[in-house]
């Protein structure tokens, strides 16, 4: 019996790719809005912002999926508060 190696089938599923890290959205204004849950800064909620670090990419990219859809939501609103004026 000889010690040859076992063939590779490709990566394995269970190692990160570090070449397919998904960069977090943070802008460092971390400010959560009691109205609606979303971090001011970068639209994530609490439990995304505390479990990004263990999310997989894909996990990641859904997330960043839905941001510009809460920013559009968050401005609309905001329009709303303010009689149709924008923050500034």
């Amino acid at each position: 019996m000889t010690d040859s190696p076992i063939p590779s089938t490709g990566p394995d599923p269970g190692v990160p790719d570090p070449d397919d890290h998904v960069a977090s959205p943070c802008t460092r204004v971390c400010r959560i809005d009691a109205r609606n849950g979303l971090c001011a800064g970068c639209q994530r909620t609490l439990e995304e912002i505390t479990l990004w670090g263990g999310m997989t990419p894909d996990q990641r990219r859904a997330v960043l999926a839905s941001l510009p859809e809460r920013r559009k939501a968050t401005r609309t609103l905001a329009r709303w508060r303010h009689g149709g004026q924008t923050e500034r």
